[in-house]
């Protein structure tokens, strides 16, 4: 009996690690700018929390607080923690995966999110870098995962 109830636990640990690992990538490069003196990129974490820089005493905020990339990055790590934290069933199946979608969804069009807040710098001229790339393909994986949840626990024996 325990071993069944660990074979069901397993897929959502499996989801849990993509969506940890989606969270995750945050910590790289998110927006590149191709500008006139060179490249420009900001990590996630900085578009998602904000930025500020300062420069001879005086301090200029580049980026503001912006609520949808940091849906993007949060969002894949929610519904791993649904898919650990629920039992096999359909209604948390929905959520889990739809969390680990939505998450995919909102990383790669993330360059569309930029202008939000009114922010220094605007979606024109944006292309996404390396982390929310990998990120949205780890949070697609994760959701195929939450997907096929109860048919990956009945191959596991």
């Amino acid at each position: 009996m325990a071993k069944r109830k660990m074979n069901y636990l397993i897929p959502g640990i499996i989801a849990l690690v993509f969506g940890v690992a989606a969270a995750c990538m945050m910590f790289l490069d998110a927006v590149k700018y191709d500008i006139l003196i060179g490249d420009v990129t900001f990590t996630g974490m900085q578009l998602a929390f904000g930025y500020k820089e300062s420069a001879l005493g005086v301090s200029v905020t580049v980026w503001e607080f912006n609520i949808m990339i940091t849906l993007a990055f949060l969002l894949p790590l929610a519904g791993g923690i649904v898919a650990v934290v629920t039992k096999n069933g359909l209604i948390s199946k929905i959520v889990s995966t739809a969390c680990f979608v939505v998450g995919a969804v909102f990383l790669f069009s993330m360059t569309a999110y930029l202008g939000i807040g009114g922010n220094e710098y605007s979606s024109e001229g944006a292309a996404l870098a390396v982390g929310p790339i990998i990120a949205g393909v780890l949070a697609i994986l994760g959701a195929a995962v939450c997907f096929f949840k109860g048919t990956i626990a009945k191959a596991i024996k």
